[in-house]
């Protein structure tokens, strides 16, 4: 497999190539021991009310059929929020929101992409003991998602995450260290959390690769995905870079609910993207030694707990 950078190709080229951004008919979404008897799972919102692009491009799939797989309700729906709709979930999972078509336009201004109606109410839905999972991105696509995370008490540097020391330097386009690892040989990893750990035998994060994306800081939370500070945070998408951060993944409690932030969705995919002379860029779940796929269900389970 080769891999390079996903959403560079979005971002560059916005129409045509991220039309030839395709699910991987080889990924298997199949679970070996799943966690709830098929279809008495939790049910699991998967937004398509705010240009998620990862939705409108059809690569929720992977995610909507290794959640099923494992027992869980997933539906995908584009009603606006509000309590009481939410309320019919356990599991809300946000992919990458914008408030316009992806690539229609390359920065984000004044318009919103979720109501403060909206924003209050899944704040309140959480808080009451819902769970929340809130996939970012790089520029544009940060500054879109700001407004919502900064109501769980995150902020989102805007532009893209760089490390020059611990990125894959095997797997990279025009000097771009952009794929970022988390490990336990670099130390960035957080092997501690329920998440990272699982609740079985096998079911342990060893290692995660990044795609780029925003970085992200959150008091009070516990950062999954330790930045070093080799970190960088550079211009994207011909937007100026700003702010810092201290983590890609983010996780903790609110009020009586939880919430679980990370700054690169691409680890919920598993797709890819040809790119001439035979070659193709593989991203997310089935990806080998990039454990995205224990990752996801560890996360719902986690969630759903």
């Amino acid at each position: 497999m080769t891999y390079l950078k996903t959403l560079f190709f979005c971002t560059v080229s916005a129409f045509s190539v991220c039309a030839q951004m395709t699910n991987d008919s080889t990924f298997s979404a199949s679970v070996s021991n799943p966690k709830f008897k098929k279809g008495k799972g939790p049910a699991l919102l998967i937004d398509a009310a705010h240009h998620n692009f990862i939705v409108e491009m059809g690569l929720a799939k992977p995610l909507v059929d290794v959640a099923a797989a494992d027992g869980y309700r997933p539906k995908i729906d584009s009603a606006l929020f509000t309590k009481a709709y939410l309320d019919h979930y356990k599991v809300v999972i946000i992919t990458p929101a914008m408030p316009f078509k992806f690539g229609s336009k390359k920065e984000v201004t004044t318009e919103s992409t979720f109501t403060p109606t909206e924003i209050d109410a899944l704040h309140e839905w959480v808080s009451a003991g819902g769970s929340l999972v809130l996939l970012s991105e790089h520029a544009p696509i940060d500054k879109s998602m700001t407004p919502v995370l900064n109501k769980f008490g995150i902020q989102s540097s805007i532009g893209i995450v760089w490390d020059s020391v611990n990125c894959d330097k095997s797997i990279q386009m025009r000097g771009f260290q952009t794929l970022l690892k988390f490990n336990k040989e670099n130390g960035l990893l957080n092997m501690n959390h329920p998440i990272t750990k699982g609740e079985q035998a096998g079911e342990q994060i060893n290692a995660i690769v990044t795609y780029g994306g925003s970085g992200l800081t959150g008091p009070g939370y516990t950062s999954l995905f330790n930045l070093s500070p080799s970190v960088e945070i550079k211009r994207w998408s011909g937007i100026n870079p700003s702010g810092s951060a201290t983590s890609q993944g983010l996780a903790g409690k609110v009020g009586k609910g939880k919430l679980v932030a990370l700054g690169d969705c691409n680890g919920f995919t598993a797709m890819y993207i040809p790119m001439g002379a035979g070659k193709n860029f593989y991203a997310g779940m089935q990806v080998p030694d990039h454990n995205w796929k224990q990752f996801v269900l560890n996360t719902l389970h986690w969630l759903s707990k």
